[in-house]
Protein backbone atom coordinates (compact mmCIF):
# COMPACT_ATOMS: atom_id res chain seq x y z
CA UNK A 1 0.00 0.00 0.00
CA UNK A 2 1.52 3.33 -1.01
CA UNK A 3 2.26 5.80 1.71
CA UNK A 4 0.92 9.32 1.58
CA UNK A 5 4.11 10.81 0.18
CA UNK A 6 4.16 8.26 -2.65
CA UNK A 7 0.69 9.20 -3.86
CA UNK A 8 -0.13 11.66 -6.60
CA UNK A 9 -1.68 15.00 -5.67
CA UNK A 10 -4.94 14.03 -7.36
CA UNK A 11 -5.21 10.88 -5.27
CA UNK A 12 -4.59 12.82 -2.06
CA UNK A 13 -7.27 15.33 -3.03
CA UNK A 14 -9.78 12.54 -3.77
CA UNK A 15 -8.98 10.88 -0.43
CA UNK A 16 -9.44 14.15 1.46
CA UNK A 17 -12.77 14.91 -0.22
CA UNK A 18 -13.99 11.34 0.30
CA UNK A 19 -12.98 11.45 3.96
CA UNK A 20 -14.77 14.75 4.49
CA UNK A 21 -17.95 13.54 2.80
CA UNK A 22 -17.91 10.19 4.61
CA UNK A 23 -17.42 11.79 8.01
CA UNK A 24 -20.26 14.24 7.28
CA UNK A 25 -22.57 11.40 6.28
CA UNK A 26 -21.64 9.39 9.38
CA UNK A 27 -22.23 12.38 11.66
CA UNK A 28 -25.57 13.14 9.98
CA UNK A 29 -26.61 9.50 10.36
CA UNK A 30 -25.61 9.52 14.02
CA UNK A 31 -27.57 12.74 14.54
CA UNK A 32 -30.69 11.22 12.96
CA UNK A 33 -30.26 8.14 15.16
CA UNK A 34 -29.84 10.18 18.32
CA UNK A 35 -32.87 12.35 17.49
CA UNK A 36 -34.95 9.23 16.83
CA UNK A 37 -33.76 7.61 20.08
CA UNK A 38 -34.49 10.61 22.32
CA UNK A 39 -37.58 11.87 20.49
CA UNK A 40 -39.35 8.82 19.01
CA UNK A 41 -42.29 10.85 17.72
CA UNK A 42 -40.11 13.06 15.54
CA UNK A 43 -40.40 12.56 11.78
CA UNK A 44 -36.89 11.98 10.44
CA UNK A 45 -37.92 10.68 7.01
CA UNK A 46 -36.63 13.80 5.22
CA UNK A 47 -33.21 13.38 6.83
CA UNK A 48 -33.13 9.68 6.01
CA UNK A 49 -34.12 10.37 2.39
CA UNK A 50 -31.34 12.94 2.08
CA UNK A 51 -28.82 10.50 3.56
CA UNK A 52 -29.82 7.69 1.20
CA UNK A 53 -29.57 10.05 -1.78
CA UNK A 54 -26.09 11.09 -0.72
CA UNK A 55 -24.98 7.49 -0.17
CA UNK A 56 -26.32 6.44 -3.58
CA UNK A 57 -24.46 9.32 -5.19
CA UNK A 58 -21.24 8.37 -3.39
CA UNK A 59 -21.52 4.74 -4.51
CA UNK A 60 -21.98 5.92 -8.10
CA UNK A 61 -19.00 8.26 -7.85
CA UNK A 62 -16.85 5.50 -6.40
CA UNK A 63 -17.84 3.12 -9.19
CA UNK A 64 -16.99 5.76 -11.80
CA UNK A 65 -13.67 6.54 -10.15
CA UNK A 66 -12.68 2.88 -10.01
CA UNK A 67 -13.74 2.32 -13.62
CA UNK A 68 -11.63 5.29 -14.71
CA UNK A 69 -8.60 4.01 -12.81
CA UNK A 70 -9.04 0.56 -14.34
CA UNK A 71 -9.21 2.01 -17.85
CA UNK A 72 -6.11 4.11 -17.23
CA UNK A 73 -4.12 1.20 -15.80
CA UNK A 74 -5.04 -0.91 -18.83
CA UNK A 75 -3.84 1.86 -21.13
CA UNK A 76 -0.50 2.10 -19.35
CA UNK A 77 0.25 -1.63 -19.25
CA UNK A 78 1.54 -3.29 -22.40
CA UNK A 79 -0.76 -6.01 -23.67
CA UNK A 80 0.10 -9.44 -22.35
CA UNK A 81 0.34 -12.18 -24.91
CA UNK A 82 -0.88 -15.61 -23.90
CA UNK A 83 0.33 -17.08 -27.16
CA UNK A 84 3.66 -18.67 -26.50
CA UNK A 85 5.82 -19.48 -29.51
CA UNK A 86 5.67 -23.14 -30.24
CA UNK A 87 8.36 -25.25 -31.73
CA UNK A 88 6.83 -26.47 -34.95
CA UNK A 89 9.93 -28.42 -35.88
CA UNK A 90 10.35 -26.58 -39.15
Amino acid sequence: MPRLRDRATGEILVLMIAGTICSSVLLAGATVGIVKAFHPGTDVSAGLNALTDIINTLVGLLAGFLAGRTDRSQELEPPKSDNKPTDSGV
